[in-house]
């Protein structure tokens, strides 16, 4: 499924080559739809491209054209909630067209718009439409609408267990419901998210451009373009100054790379491999390496925004967008990725932590002159990130896909060692010890498949014991929280092999 804003562009090309015998240049695209950047209408055409609509030659000026694509218009029939059941009712709320290659001819289907929370965990969000292949039965596992009670529909997975029916949501929050009768009215085959792809300003953006221009922040980058990609976020706890000790126990040779606690992404711009799966269980981290992938002189024009106003009361007033939750909801990712890197290079110690409800609560750094937007690090980053799976999960499913030869490095919230070891979380949901050893048992199966694991944690008798049965290295780690300089300085980490 294409976008709103991506569709306009294609009738755009076919109009444009209708009328003239050739194709748009994307200097024409970013005319006609007045686009910040060609870079923009480049990302237009790849995505269009990767879909399917278009087609081009290589090496060949305007070259592109509309690939000839059958198309099916689908009926969306209502919405469906991914969270307490609602009557199942169906209306007749228009089509979405679906390429024909993605359909089965001897399938029914029908489409549904996703009200909820229940299913993100799957990549399910709410304002999603799903293609449902309409069917009365389905494999435990699949994500299925399920008609239960008095013509209720739910969207959930679904599990056969000893006289009854468990209807799983994917979202960890939640509970399951249970019952002995089940109807089943088919199975997700496609999840559809209908975004506004375009440049146009949210209210977010109008409160930026409100504040009055300080120019506090005159730093200048010195990354030159095309230069090897490195981490643009400060991570507490990130492995940055670590590589140096960690070179010599990094396997030579791997298959695909998996980075199950991202955070920074020290290891993997370090080692810029060529297949890589990073992902993390916070939810703006990971929407904001997306938006640097995909987006990121969209990224890149709000930063300079906010750098153009950085103050003491600016600061605070970015930060406080999370307090009213329902606006914070409707950024999209550039807006989520321009904000968190604003916060990040501007807080006390680029520190990144949360209170129990999920908000930033980490207080201005000393300094108002700070870099705050290193564009060609943003870029150099969305080339290195083009081909890398980035997907927000918990670690167990991360590596439910990892094979033998695999490189896995994971980097968990350290065990703590002291009463304070809490200052570091950067989820509302802690990594407690029972986490802990989850995360040893997971490491213990991919041991057995042959896949090569690194772990970093603390160094006490807890780890120590809980990995007693693997190759156990010690590095010095820079103690760096503490606001008093002097009670900074070196602790030893453990860093734990399985070869």
């Amino acid at each position: 499924m294409i976008t709103k804003k991506q569709n306009k562009v294609l009738a755009y090309i076919k109009s444009y080559m209708g009328d003239k015998g050739y194709s748009p240049s994307l200097e024409d695209i970013r005319k006609h739809f007045k686009l910040s950047s060609v870079s923009t209408a480049h990302h237009y055409i790849k995505k269009l491209e990767e879909n399917g609509y278009l087609e081009k030659e290589n090496n060949h000026p305007r070259s592109i054209h509309p690939s000839d694509v059958g198309m099916t218009n689908i009926k969306i029939v209502g919405s469906i909630t991914a969270g307490q059941p609602i009557e199942a009712i169906e209306y007749n709320f228009g089509t979405i067209a679906i390429p024909n290659r993605e359909l089965d001819n001897n399938s029914n289907y029908y489409a549904l718009k996703v009200s909820g929370e229940s299913m993100i965990d799957e990549g399910i969000f709410d304002g999603d439409l799903v293609l449902i292949k309409r069917q009365e039965t389905a494999d435990d596992g699949q994500t299925v609408v399920a008609v239960i009670d008095d013509n209720e529909a739910t969207l959930k997975k679904i599990y056969r267990e000893k006289g009854r029916v468990r209807l799983q949501p994917a979202n960890k929050t939640m509970l399951p419901f249970y019952r002995k009768v089940v109807e089943i009215r088919g199975i997700v085959v496609k999840i559809i998210r209908e975004l506004e792809d375009n440049n146009s300003y949210s209210k977010f953006i109008d409160i930026i451009k409100n504040e009055p221009i300080t120019l506090n922040s005159t730093r200048k980058s010195t990354t030159e373009i095309n230069t090897k990609a490195k981490p643009f976020v400060q991570w507490v706890g990130g492995k940055r100054e670590m590589i140096a000790q960690y070179k010599k126990y990094i396997p030579k040779k791997f298959n695909n790379y998996f980075e199950p606690f991202l955070g920074g992404g020290a290891m993997f711009f370090y080692l810029q491999p060529k297949q890589a799966v990073l992902t993390d269980n916070n939810i703006e981290l990971i929407k904001t390496y997306e938006a640097v992938r995909d987006n990121p002189e969209g990224v890149i024009n709000i930063l300079l925004e906010l750098k153009s106003r950085h103050s003491k009361e600016f600061y605070s007033m970015v930060r406080s967008v999370d307090r009213g939750m329902d606006m914070f909801l409707e950024l999209d990712n550039t807006e989520i990725a321009a904000r968190m890197i604003f916060l990040n290079q501007t807080c006390f110690n680029g520190l990144y932590r949360v209170n129990k409800n999920g908000q930033f609560n980490v207080p201005i750094g000393s300094s108002l002159n700070r870099l705050i937007c290193d564009e060609n690090g943003i870029r150099n980053t969305s080339k290195l990130l083009q081909d890398v799976i980035i997907k927000y999960s918990d670690f167990d499913d991360t590596l439910s896909d990892a094979k033998k030869g695999d490189f896995i490095y994971l980097d968990p919230p350290y065990y703590p060692v002291s009463a304070f070891s809490d200052f570091t979380r950067y989820t509302k949901e802690k990594f407690y010890q029972e986490d802990q050893i989850r995360l040893k048992k997971k490491i213990d199966k991919l041991n057995k498949m042959g896949c090569k694991i690194m772990l970093s944690n603390s160094n006490c008798d807890f780890i120590e014991k809980l990995y007693s049965n693997y190759k156990q290295h010690t590095v010095l780690s820079s103690r760096s929280l503490n606001c008093k300089k002097d009670k900074r300085g070196k602790v030893t980490e453990l860093l734990i092999t399985n070869y």
